[in-house]
């Protein structure tokens, strides 16, 4: 990707896209228009990058087009959750006032969250995400935003692993779509990306990092390097499970 494409994306006058090496770079609002298409129900989606960069900002954004969602908050009060409007739960089944809702075919965003403070308040949260986790792959049709996957899925911290790994591996049949976000590959279960239908990733120069996930998503990852290298900061690489598709650059706006 050449530096001038770059730069015409982060000043946002872009005014169409333009494919440099087989990347597409987009405005936000082309790009939610086509993803709002591509982006269907069963298909899992993989978050990749550091702390800060704009990973929650980008999930935000997108879980925005999606009815039902459960947003597990494995901080405890995530900044960005706590600002986009999604509702917190701290018991499941939700209220009955959003059981009602959901049963209107209403929307329904919501944050399973809790304190985590103490270990009987850890003890507690980890007991709540494992039934709502059970409760929406039994449903079907949510969409599952697992916020620091590697944290949700250390054993010395929340021990999820292996019920979010049993969503990404059968619950596409229900509807039930996943968004793992979590900082590098290496450190989550190995369905974290091999179960993705999108990878987004966002500027990384580590080698390690992109040759596992150019393994997972079938890219040379020479190539996935030098388009990473030239990632804008905040922006993100949106990598197609099809290798034949184009990969697409694009910036999510930052959450109201």
């Amino acid at each position: 990707m050449r530096r001038s494409a770059a730069r015409r994306v982060t000043d946002g006058d872009w005014a169409g896209t333009q494919q440099i090496r087989r990347i597409e770079a987009a405005p936000w609002d082309l790009f939610i228009r086509w993803w709002d298409d591509v982006w269907e129900p069963g298909q899992h989606l993989a978050l990749i990058g550091p702390t800060g960069q704009g990973k929650s900002t980008f999930a935000v954004q997108i879980l925005k087009l999606r009815k039902w969602v459960l947003a597990l908050d494995a901080k405890g009060g995530d900044s960005t959750l706590a600002a986009s409007g999604f509702r917190p739960v701290k018991s499941w089944p939700p209220p009955n006032k959003i059981r009602d809702e959901i049963a209107e075919g209403k929307p329904a965003r919501l944050i399973v969250t809790g304190t985590t403070r103490t270990k009987r308040d850890m003890a507690r949260l980890v007991d709540l995400m494992q039934t709502a986790i059970e409760g929406a792959r039994s449903e079907g049709g949510w969409t599952v935003y697992c916020d620091e996957f590697q944290i949700l899925a250390d054993q010395r911290m929340f021990a999820l692993g292996v019920p979010v790994e049993q969503m990404l591996i059968s619950a596409r049949s229900a509807g039930t779509s996943v968004v793992t976000s979590f900082q590098a590959p290496s450190w989550v279960p190995l369905a974290g990306t091999r179960q993705a239908s999108f990878t987004v990733m966002l500027k990384t120069a580590d080698k390690t990092m992109i040759q596992r996930v150019a393994e997972a998503v079938g890219r040379d990852w020479h190539e996935l390097k030098d388009a990473l290298g030239e990632v804008p900061k905040f922006h993100v690489l949106v990598i197609p499970q099809d290798i034949h598709a184009p990969m697409v650059l694009t910036h999510a706006p930052k959450v109201d």
